[in-house]
């Protein structure tokens, strides 16, 4: 494999999250802290299009990337959505299965895995016991925590600390509307799923023009 190419599996973290309306503030700053600690977001959404299987997209990221983020906490059921999401335990074991089954290189891989609840991964993928999930209560500065301390560990730079990262989150949340206007695409648009692909292209010019991560 080209050094290139080592160098950018390296980076990659294959975000493993719900798709909705609600998750949207934690997938944001899930996002956010994955940059800004130096590393490329990887997700199902970066690309659109028949020419690609859904799941084979997913693979194709899989294999791309060393580091996934995998967030099983959407288990609840209700009156519009009589059944628990599979998706997310789903990709979860595609990345699992790539660690455990794969080259030596895949074996180098690793993941942090979230919950909306301390504990709920043991009641709800008891599979998964050994592994230290970590909790974010719904909450995005929580989500970011765990990502620094997840990603700083295995950063080739110095990553800043979590209060500044959540700090710097603030202010790129409060100058997007601004930001997407002088791209001509209107403030909710800019934070819709479908739009994610040019939200991350703010967001990447934002932290380079604010100061790239330290180091």
């Amino acid at each position: 494999m080209a050094a290139s190419s080592e160098v950018r599996f390296d980076r990659c973290v294959f975000v493993n999250c719900p798709f909705d309306s609600a998750y949207k503030p934690l997938l944001h700053a899930i996002l956010f802290a994955i940059h800004d600690c130096g590393f490329i977001a990887r997700s199902a959404l970066e690309a659109t299009g028949a020419a690609e299987p859904r799941l084979d997209k997913i693979v194709r990221i899989i294999r791309e990337s060393r580091w996934s983020v995998h967030d099983i906490s959407r288990v609840q059921v209700d009156a519009q959505n009589p059944l628990p999401r599979f998706n997310m335990p789903f990709e979860c074991g595609l990345a699992l299965g790539a660690q455990r089954f794969g080259t030596a290189r895949d074996r180098r891989r690793d993941f942090l895995i979230l919950t909306g609840a301390r504990h709920q991964d043991k009641l709800t993928l008891s599979d998964l016991a050994g592994q230290d999930a970590a909790s974010h209560g719904n909450v995005p500065e929580r989500a970011i925590d765990a990502v620094r301390a997840f990603l700083a560990p295995k950063s080739r730079s110095q990553v800043r600390g979590g209060a500044a990262i959540k700090t710097r989150y603030a202010r790129f949340r409060a100058e997007l509307p601004k930001l997407a206007a002088a791209l001509e695409i209107g403030d909710q648009e800019i934070l819709s799923f479908e739009y994610l692909p040019d939200w991350l292209r703010v967001m990447n010019a934002w932290l380079v023009q604010g100061g790239a991560p330290p180091g």
